[in-house]
């Protein structure tokens, strides 16, 4: 009766300690590097808009421009959730959901709040994923800088 009580708690634990794991190992960010177009859509405006994309892990990081002003953005990915802040003469502050390479999510600004899309252009996520790779070789021995 103890052996099969001792398996039993063996069981117990090797089960708690693979769910524990998984609950943890959380869901890999969505790759988000590229040129996105971002058409918004809010109270009687619209706007398009393009921003490039680059990421490291959870962290994004990029370029803003819109039709009435432009600058840098930071942000985060945690599975397919994204939200990013553009720095820009008025500050902008984007949520959404990434599927593939599409986007979609609302987008804030002085209090009031849009719905915007987004499509990253063809091929930029591979034109992208080169540069970083580039910035991450030491020019002399083309051996990562890391």
């Amino acid at each position: 009766m103890k052996m099969n009580s001792r398996r039993f708690g063996w069981l117990c634990l090797g089960v708690l300690l693979a769910a524990t794991g998984l609950a943890f190992a959380g869901d890999e960010p969505a790759n988000v590097v590229g040129t996105w177009k971002i058409a918004v859509t809010g109270e009687s405006r619209s706007a398009e808009q393009t921003m490039v994309l680059k990421q490291e892990g959870i962290k994004i990081t990029g370029t803003f421009r819109g039709p009435r002003q432009s600058g840098s953005l930071e942000g985060l990915v945690d599975g397919n959730k994204i939200t990013f802040h553009v720095n820009t003469r008025v500050a902008l502050d984007y949520k959404g959901t990434v599927d593939g390479d599409t986007m979609k999510g609302t987008m804030t600004a002085k209090g009031k709040s849009g719905e915007w899309t987004a499509a990253r252009e063809k091929g930029s996520e591979a034109t992208a994923n080169e540069e970083n790779k580039m910035a991450n070789t030491t020019p002399a021995s083309g051996v990562a800088a890391r």
